[in-house]
């Protein structure tokens, strides 16, 4: 009997056992936020919900749920190591805040440990590459990573994980060199400006005004046409007067 009950409860854990289509676990180093930021992107329906184990040291939550033009908004507070999805229909994103650094230039490491309580069919891990960063190193256990360009213009690292098991820790890492200081936000706006105040940028006047060469001859033989027309006019009425 005891036997049996153990086998029941085996087999109903396995069936009530959610799993996720595709899931994408992105990494912005120093994006926007003065720190890491981790996105967890995936489609579901109210009927599945699902569970992700969350480090300890988090700033914040954001959960956003889009659905058509229904966008849901809602900053969580984290009681538990557990975060569970919300059960909303749509295109569910996790926003994690940590890591926070300060804005001085010098080298940035990083190490996150992702852990699912839901089965995912298609995992996507992605690193964005903070601009201007140097000697930029990602890794993800022994995933190869291949740098791609999504339609924004941002360069990623990415790696792709089929049917990833729940329960199984992906250690994820990177490290790179700030040279500025900034977010790439930031830095972004600064080249902006300067490009736009630059002096070989701006248009002079005498730039703005077209100098073209037959200005300066040509007005000068018209009038002296209209001239020898006109001496040659007033000779001829001198004529028939005289006649």
């Amino acid at each position: 009997m005891k036997k049996r009950f153990v086998s029941i409860l085996f087999i109903s854990c396995i069936f009530s056992q959610s799993v996720i289509d595709t899931l994408s676990v992105t990494i912005y180093p120093e994006y926007y936020y003065q720190g890491i930021m981790v996105e967890y992107k995936f489609d579901t329906d109210s009927s599945n919900q699902h569970q992700f184990i969350l480090p300890t040291e988090i700033d914040s939550v954001l959960y956003l749920v889009s659905n058509n033009d229904e966008l849901f908004e809602e900053v969580l507070k984290i009681e538990d190591q557990p975060i569970a999805s919300i059960e909303r229909d749509g295109e569910h994103k996790i926003y994690l805040f940590l890591n926070r650094y300060s804005q001085v230039p010098g080298p940035r490491d990083f190490s996150y440990k992702f852990e699912s309580l839901s089965d995912v069919k298609t995992l996507m891990i992605a690193f964005q590459l903070p601009f201007a960063s140097e000697e930029f190193i990602a890794s993800v256990n022994d995933i190869n990573l291949e740098e791609i360009r999504d339609q924004n213009g941002l360069n990623f690292l990415q790696g792709l994980i089929n049917n990833y098991q729940s329960n199984k820790p992906i250690n994820l890492s990177l490290s790179y060199f700030n040279p500025h200081g900034l977010t790439s936000i930031q830095y972004s706006a600064n080249i902006s400006a300067d490009n736009s105040t630059s002096p070989s940028s701006m248009i002079t006047s005498r730039e703005k005004f077209i100098n073209y060469p037959f200005l300066t001859w040509e007005p000068m033989l018209i009038f002296l046409i209209l001239t020898l027309i006109l001496v040659f006019l007033y000779e001829i009425s001198n004529r028939t007067k005289s006649n």
